[in-house]
């Protein structure tokens, strides 16, 4: 499996605010199909005395066409989504993006409402800095 663009950016960002990469990638059985989501990492969490887990699909959007970039990553996500609850494991997925790609998203109402519309948690990654700028959930 070829890894995207910006996955090395993406998990030295959540290194850095201190998740431990747990698998890369984080291989699901459902049924009789297998799907590869890019990173699963945990997290411990003093104040509450547990270990957070999270799912990660890492997306750079370097295509010509941003909208056929945008249906593959959303479809993958919500397929991946599916293959969770189907295997009934409740650990959150999100959709890992470019800084730049989420400013361009804020301009087109149409990518938002579609994020909204499907719940689509993601993880905003300055690219430079290899640091997270947004959890939006």
């Amino acid at each position: 499996m070829a890894k995207d663009i910006i996955h090395k950016a993406v998990r030295f960002a959540l290194e850095k605010d201190r998740w431990v990469i747990t698998d890369d990638p984080f291989t699901l059985q459902t049924g009789d199909i297998s799907v590869d989501i890019d990173l699963a990492a945990e997290k411990f969490l003093v104040a509450e005395r547990g270990i957070e887990k999270i799912l990660v699909e890492v997306k750079s959007f370097g295509n010509r066409s941003l909208i056929y970039d945008f249906h593959t990553a959303l479809g993958q996500y919500i397929d991946y989504r599916g293959a969770l609850r189907d295997e009934d494991i409740e650990i959150d997925l999100f959709l890992a993006i470019s800084e730049e790609t989420f400013r361009t998203f804020e301009r087109t109402a149409f990518f938002l409402r579609r994020i909204r519309e499907n719940n689509v948690k993601l993880l905003v990654v300055n690219l430079l800095t290899e640091s997270i700028v947004l959890w939006q959930k």
